[in-house]
């Protein structure tokens, strides 16, 4: 007979599924979301639900490998482990020759075990972040932390403007909710550079050039000044709003339309969303912070919000990220001395080749930076160059870098507890199957590593983790009764900032000091490029000899990159970086100055269009600046070195 066992996904994604796996009699495993959860109510997007055939893969990493010449042979956990112990024990006395690269694979807390080893030992970190940290970091300057209502009290706002968050793909549960506010009245205005899948989701769409969004809050931020629509307590519950309030006056309102390529009208549309009666809630999207001045834009974002009296208002606030409310401790893998150094991921193979001392030793886990960083081709020398190691199941562009593969055990494998970034409550992430081959869960492996050395790192039982995460945060609950419940949760204020004292030692918000230019185009690469996340797969998990190539590129109708392009002939998109050959796809609505490609294409396929995007940190947080990037199209055979 089949069996069903509460569980819940830990994979690298905000929305934390409560899960229900049924094991076959014939051993075969199917999910499907948990219908008893408060907050996802039986949803779960396609990629979990096509990720029971990412455990049985053929190509599934199941033994550990070592490099031999130019490729692999297997090895047993003695020998891969005696290998890397080695190395670590030369490097020991000057640990800083040691990098740790871990990213966010599971948001489970036994995952993050190496960082315990890695950090008692000294070794060398990396700073900023892939994903959200322009616009966490501009949140906590303007708010002082992060905090939003949950994101269910959506479904209550009148109105919603949706500052380019493709909900669709990005996450099922919030584009649940946005459809549901809609079927009760609630009015969407999106504002996005016209990629796909907003219009199902939308009242009224306004298209702005790809990086402008700063520009047209503050024009309509100014158009609410000339209305008399400043909302006077907010200002009053700002740091020095004079300042703030001149930064304005000294802006030319033409010059800020022209900049986002929109009429005064469209000002006007905005500023009757922020200015009228009705409340109005601020939705971020990701893409918002990923250019040069990602964190500016979302602080501009905020100052629209907040002067326009939204925050602190029922059915208004921002909406970009959850924070963390503490509902268990997360932090037991910090120690002393900690990480010696930090390098940073936005510039990583340049940072890890002007190291002094040098980066002699790489462990690399719940992460592919070749795919996933820019310069793409710089990094993958860079590794190969070094001692790597990668924790790692499939045979991805790092892995093909690395000198030793450890095949770590995968979801549903074992047993941890996750928390979400879309809802306060704590799961408990069940251990469904015995672990596939030799793999071995993150924890062992690093405590496995740990115990060989001398003097060993001793880790503790991974139950009493868990158990002590629980009672020492808000929750003071232990494990026996997370994993009766399946879930617990603390609760989060349905309206942050109500009382207008902000998390300050002053209390007051913070404004943008100032606006910042836009950098022109360069003539030879008029295109901004983005690279858009996937609704079918997760970053880099693209099933092999599924990529569509070469990767399509999308642009307007009415893009100038298409005079004199002669699309019977093939097309590639060129950087500075060098080319790829692309499919050239027609996209209504999208802005003429941008061409998308769906980012995690590999390397070795020709499809990773991080290989033409160059190494730049956005202004806050360490963000990598993706959207930063220039680009052109033009007929060529072959990839080649790009001319400027």
């Amino acid at each position: 007979m089949d069996t069903n066992i509460r569980t819940a996904c830990t994979r690298h994604c905000g929305d934390g599924c409560a899960l229900i796996a049924t094991l076959g009699a014939d051993g075969s495993v199917s999910l499907r979301g948990d219908p008893d959860h408060p907050f996802t109510r039986g949803r779960m997007c396609a990629k979990t639900a096509a990720f029971a055939r990412r455990l049985a893969s053929p190509r599934r990493i199941v033994t550990p490998l070592l490099r031999v010449g130019n490729g692999f042979r297997e090895v047993d956990w003695e020998a891969a482990l005696d290998v890397v112990v080695r190395e670590i024990e030369r490097l020991r006395p000057s640990p800083e020759r040691m990098l740790h690269l871990m990213g966010p694979a599971s948001f489970g807390l036994l995952f993050r075990a190496s960082r315990l080893l890695f950090g008692k030992l000294g070794a060398s970190g990396f700073s900023g972040a892939m994903c959200l940290a322009a616009g966490a970091a501009a949140q906590r300057c303007d708010f002082g932390t992060l905090r939003q209502g949950p994101l269910t009290s959506l479904v209550q706002s009148p109105r919603i403007v949706n500052w380019g968050c493709n909900a669709g793909i990005h996450s099922v549960h919030l584009a649940h909710l946005l459809a549901q506010a809609r079927h009760n009245g609630t009015r969407i205005l999106s504002i996005h550079p016209g990629d796909n899948g907003y219009a199902p989701l939308s009242d009224d769409v306004l298209v702005v050039r790809p990086g402008s969004d700063r520009f047209l809050a503050a024009a309509v931020l100014q158009r609410l000044r000339q209305r008399g629509a400043l909302d006077a307590t907010a200002l009053a519950r700002c740091h020095d709003p004079q300042a703030f309030l001149a930064v304005l006056a000294g802006l030319d309102t033409a010059a800020l339309r022209e900049a986002c390529g929109i009429s005064a009208d469209a000002v006007e549309l905005v500023a009757d969303w922020y200015g009228g009666e009705a409340a109005t809630a601020t939705l971020i999207g990701r893409g918002l912070q990923r250019y040069a001045y990602g964190g500016e834009t979302v602080r501009f974002v905020d100052a629209l919000a907040m002067l326009s009296g939204q925050v602190g208002r029922a059915g208004g606030g921002v909406y970009y990220r959850q924070g963390d409310p503490d509902a268990a401790v997360w932090d037991w893998t910090r120690t002393t001395p900690g990480f010696s150094r930090r390098l940073r991921i936005a510039d990583l193979a340049r940072e890890i080749e002007r190291a002094a001392p040098p980066v002699e030793m790489v462990w690399i886990e719940g992460l592919n930076p070749v795919t996933q960083c820019p310069d793409s081709r710089a990094l993958e020398r860079t590794l190969r160059a070094r001692f790597t190691v990668a924790v790692e199941a499939f045979m991805t562009d790092t892995a093909r870098c690395a000198t030793v593969i450890l095949p770590p055990a995968l979801m549903l494998e074992c047993e941890d507890i996750v928390k979400s970034d879309c809802h306060p409550w704590v799961h408990y992430a069940a251990q469904v199957l015995k672990p596939r081959g030799l793999a071995r869960s993150n924890f062992a492996i690093a405590a496995a590593v740990g115990a060989r050395l001398q003097p060993p790192i001793v880790y503790p039982d991974p139950r009493e983790v868990m158990d002590t995460a629980l009672r020492t945060g808000r929750l003071r609950a232990s494990l026996a009764e997370l994993r009766e419940k399946g879930w617990l949760g603390t609760p989060v204020p349905e309206v942050p900032w109500a009382h207008g004292v902000f998390d300050h030692p002053d209390g007051l918000y913070r404004l943008p000091p100032e606006l910042h230019a836009e950098t022109p185009a360069p003539a030879a690469f008029p295109l901004r490029l983005l690279t858009l996340a996937r609704k079918d797969a997760l970053h880099s998990q693209i099933p092999q000899g599924t990529q569509a190539l070469p990767p399509v590129a999308w642009v307007s109708p009415d893009s100038p990159a298409l005079a004199g392009l002669d699309r019977r002939r093939p097309i590639r998109l060129v950087t500075p970086l060098g080319a790829m050959p692309v499919r050239l796809a027609l996209l209504a609505g999208l802005h003429p100055e941008a061409v998308c490609v769906a980012r995690g294409g590999w390397l070795r396929t020709g499809g990773c269009c991080n290989s033409l995007i160059e190494a730049r940190e956005a202004d806050m947080g360490g963000q990598i600046a993706y959207y930063a990037q220039r680009a052109r199209l033009e007929n060529g055979e072959r990839p080649s070195r790009a001319a400027p």
